[in-house]
């Protein structure tokens, strides 16, 4: 907490600025409270720790900074992730595969109706649903997702106890109330800047493995997460519709672009090698029941696994996991990075 004391007052002073912030922790090498000290000497009306701890605190908020455990192993991989994340409500489990579903505000009823089943089917099925709160494809997802008793998380441009828009407020106490979270990189009572939008978006590609786009036109903010998730090497998937629907205009410039087509739920758990909530064995999926073993102990750690604990978490002997971990090297199911094995 000590840390995260003199971070929380610093973003409070600089209204969440990650540049600000940047350059202030760059200059004590990280350390939030030499940063506030030496803020300090040229600002001294900087906001009193304690004082914005204990309102920190009142708020039923966390803050969860970069260099702690507790911070999204996803989220920390991509090239800019936010110095803290402020939550309110759980962290999703790591046994559950993020991905986000996104898409137009103004979007047609059977756009809503799509987003809706697909959240719930994947919900069903070891998927947590990350999306931004906003109306059209957010909300249907959330909602979705919730309606299957499923597991989602808002990710706002606002301050986590300031809910944008404020008429989904009513959602954002479902999403807690059924264990999921709302969460930001800006500090409580921090309003939604247009900038912010475009900040938030690569934090719901971060936390996920993968997007679904459904219904994007060709100015839709959601393409802004495509470039996001494109460039920290998740999974795009795009539903697609009718050819001269303005509504599907991005979605399908992503299409021909490399973008995957997807036409119902099963064909992402597919891309997961997931059938009724497990990856499936050699008959569906030519893996072999251990590499199956394999690619379900992993799914439980998002930051990567040697082969030891692997070989404990699969119950298999050391030595039959990497034979089965060679295998899935070389058919490009996992890659072996600095934390360990990992599911690509």
């Amino acid at each position: 907490m000590h840390d995260a004391l003199y971070y929380n007052a610093l973003a409070r002073e600089e209204n969440g600025d990650r540049g600000k912030l940047k350059k202030l922790g760059d200059a004590c090498g990280g350390d939030w409270q030499c940063a506030y000290q030496k803020c300090l000497r040229n600002r001294p009306l900087l906001p009193d720790p304690e004082k914005e701890w204990e309102k920190l605190e009142r708020s039923n908020m966390r803050l969860i900074l970069l260099n702690t455990p507790e911070y999204p192993p996803l989220l920390k991989e991509i090239a800019n992730p936010p110095f803290g994340i402020y939550v309110r409500g759980n962290l999703p489990s790591s046994e559950k595969i993020p991905i986000a579903i996104i898409g137009t505000r103004k979007a047609t009823g059977e756009g809503k109706a799509t987003a809706q089943r697909f959240a719930g089917e994947l919900s069903k099925h070891g998927f947590v649903i990350i999306s931004g709160l906003a109306f059209g494809i957010d909300a249907a997802a959330h909602i979705g997702c919730l309606d299957a008793d499923g597991i989602t998380v808002a990710v706002l441009a606002s301050g986590a106890d300031v809910i944008t828009p404020r008429a989904n407020d009513r959602l954002a106490k479902r999403i807690l109330e059924n264990g999921g979270s709302v969460i930001s990189e800006y500090p409580p009572g921090s309003d939604a800047l247009p900038y912010r939008f475009l900040e938030r978006n690569r934090i719901i590609s971060g936390l996920s493995k993968g997007i679904l786009v459904i219904e994007a036109p060709e100015s839709s903010g959601a393409l802004a997460t495509v470039r996001f998730a494109t460039e920290q090497n998740r999974d795009v998937f795009i539903v697609p519709g009718p050819i001269a629907h303005p509504n599907f205009a991005g979605s399908h410039h992503l299409i021909r672009n490399g973008a995957e087509l997807v036409a119902k739920p099963e064909h992402i758990m597919e891309a997961y090698g997931i059938m009724h909530g497990e990856f499936s064995g050699a008959k569906k999926t030519g893996w072999s029941p251990e590499e199956g073993s394999i690619l379900n102990a992993l799914r439980a750690c998002a930051a990567g696994a040697d082969v030891d604990k692997i070989a404990a978490m699969a119950k298999l002997e050391p030595r039959t996991a990497n034979q089965a971990l060679s295998f899935l090297l070389i058919k490009e199911i996992i890659e072996e990075t600095a934390g360990g094995y990992k599911i690509k």
